[in-house]
């Protein structure tokens, strides 16, 4: 992977509690171009759409002079394709990671549609969501694989909420 050192590289984040499953790719990364994460963190008072952070990462890229690359994994990525749409001009190339054909179904899509159908608590939907997430994970492993998918639940914007 080459990219020029005169522009910048942007990571774009707006899942604060999955970023750990980024690292290592970002450190590899890193170790070819300077790499800028930027990190959205809704606020619960927060309308749960991707409006607010769009407007976020416009205020930010305007103060880089030249324009951007963005990388963007899953909901990070569709923010960067939706502000690559709106302003061409801001962004010199876009990497979408993990974004696929419909990028507003995500895991929190279908835990939702779970939700709707399933006579179950929400931590039983979260271990299921975990063994479908991450295959078959060490028993101990999965409490904390809920806890993280909880805490995303509550903190990241969903691009199919209304």
């Amino acid at each position: 992977m080459f990219m020029p050192n005169t522009t910048d590289v942007v990571w774009l984040k707006v899942s604060p509690s999955l970023q750990r499953f980024d690292q290592r790719l970002i450190v590899y990364v890193s170790e070819q171009v300077s790499v800028k994460q930027w990190e959205y963190r809704q606020c619960q008072d927060e309308p749960s759409s991707l409006e607010q952070p769009l407007w976020r990462l416009h205020e930010y890229i305007q103060g880089v002079e030249q324009p951007v690359h963005l990388i963007g994994h899953s909901t990070a990525g569709l923010l960067g394709w939706l502000y690559t749409r709106h302003y061409p001009q801001r962004v010199r190339s876009l990497t979408l990671l993990g974004v696929g054909v419909y990028p507003a179904i995500d895991w929190q899509a279908h835990y939702y549609v779970q939700l709707g159908q399933m006579q179950c608590s929400r931590q039983m939907i979260l271990r299921q969501m975990a063994y479908r997430l991450f295959g078959n994970p060490e028993r101990y492993a999965v409490n904390g694989l809920v806890s993280i998918l909880e805490r995303d639940l509550e903190s990241s914007p969903l691009p199919h909420s209304l």
